[in-house]
């Protein structure tokens, strides 16, 4: 093919070729040509690779948990003062990535051998995804064969990629996940999406979600799922910067990135506030989520501690508070943390430093008289005129009594009488 523009082979040159195949689409299709065709090429082949994880409890294919994997192998180098290029070998293939967050728990041996435990992020895979390297820059430590029968090899969660609704993916290879089979040459379609983590597939495109069960495990859970990402004409023109009218970045209705930079830079600011969002919807209180936390609660204010009074309706439905800590009339904690227990007919307690602002009995049953009776005490009669039993002496049950509890005690008009039972810590 001839090197100047319009001209075609020439007997002279006994026919010879451009050996420049640039140059020969320049000259054909003009300037410029080649490096346009360059950013076309084999994009329809271009594919997305993402490692099996776990199915969640809804079904999900997730990513959201901690991954073990497997390894043979594991020894550590020096590489310069003060760092170290840890190597590891896989039992089988898996899908890690460059930029992945890792971690070491059971390292054992020497102290510099020990310090190798913690997170890390990967810098180095091999093509075939068995064998990759981290960097420990704090300490310097050799060592070629480490034992790796106590190691645990930890993918932390990943959430930098995105398989969105109506994405086609197929998987490396013929898996069952919780009895269903997914054939490798079959393709799938994304549905039900979070866009960050987590999905299900469709064998349909819009069709409904192939059912899985909850926490299902897979036959071979080494194999990864493969994303088509071709490049096409339309998404090519999506990135086609379109016309627009206002220029004095006064903020009108048809600016293009308004002082946002670039398409790319509006991405990561887009995937930032996704981001950002996500972890503190993580902090807050959730509904579908276990409420515990490890965190220090601090507050200003007032925090009233609310104990249950005996305040049962003549339909025997009680309408006092539950005990807890109430911040406004919203009740912080849920705690059953109480000092008494009842054993049989008994209150009994094992602390030794605890005072009783009101007593109230709530368990007892109906006395004779018809009343709501929850504490009786036996030989005292309406008009408190005779006591029956023994006196308060000190040869009661062979010991003194030690402690005094008042106690109210009242009659159906209303009228209160306080007495004192006399109580000994034997």
């Amino acid at each position: 093919m001839a090197v100047i523009n319009n001209q075609g082979y020439r007997r002279d040159l006994n026919l010879e070729e451009t050996p420049d195949d640039g140059a020969a689409f320049d000259n054909l299709a003009g300037a410029g040509a080649a490096a346009d065709v360059r950013l076309l090429q084999n994009n329809l082949r271009n594919t997305a690779k993402v490692g099996f994880n776990t199915v969640d409890a809804q079904g999900f294919f997730s990513f959201a948990s901690d991954r073990r994997i497997g390894i043979s192998s594991l020894f550590s180098s020096q590489q310069g003062s003060g760092n170290s290029v840890i190597t590891v070998i896989l039992t089988e293939p898996y899908e890690i990535k460059v930029g992945y967050l890792v971690e070491f728990k059971g390292i054992t041996g020497v102290s510099s051998a020990v310090s190798l435990n913690g997170q890390y992020t990967v810098q180095t895979v091999t093509p075939d995804s068995t064998r990759l390297t981290l960097t420990n820059q704090l300490i310097d430590y050799t060592e070629f064969g480490m034992s790796t029968s106590s190691v645990e090899f930890i993918l932390k969660p990943q959430d930098i990629f995105t398989f969105t609704n109506g994405d086609i993916v197929g998987v490396s290879t013929n898996v069952t996940v919780g009895g269903v089979g997914f054939n490798q040459n079959t393709t799938y379609y994304v549905i039900d999406s979070n866009g960050v983590n987590k999905f299900k597939l469709s064998s349909t495109s819009g069709g409904s979600a192939i059912s899985i069960g909850a926490n299902s495990t897979a036959t071979n859970n080494n194999f990864s799922f493969v994303r088509n990402d071709a490049v096409h004409q339309q998404q090519l023109i999506n990135y086609i910067e379109p016309d627009y009218q206002d220029t004095d970045n006064e903020g009108d209705d048809f600016s293009f990135l308004e002082g946002r930079g670039t398409i790319n830079q509006t991405f990561e600011s887009a995937q930032t506030n996704s981001e950002t969002a996500e972890y503190f919807t993580a902090k807050k209180y959730r509904g579908d989520e276990p409420v515990a936390v490890s965190d220090e609660i601090k507050f200003e204010g007032n925090v009233v501690l609310n104990d249950p009074a005996d305040n049962i309706d003549s339909n025997g439905v009680d309408n006092s508070n539950a005990p807890g800590i109430y911040i406004g009339n919203t009740r912080a904690f849920s705690s059953d943390n109480n000092p008494w227990s009842k054993v049989g007919t008994e209150l009994n307690t094992s602390s030794e430093e605890l005072l009783i602002g009101e007593l109230a009995f709530l368990d007892g049953s109906i006395a004779n008289n018809s009343q709501d009776g929850s504490m009786v005490i036996e030989g005292i009669a309406s008009d408190v005129s005779t006591v029956s039993g023994q006196s308060a002496d000190s040869s009661l049950s062979g010991g003194n009594f030690t402690h005094k509890l008042p106690i109210k005690v009242q009659d159906e008009n209303g009228n209160q009488e306080t007495y004192y039972l006399l109580l000994s810590n034997t």
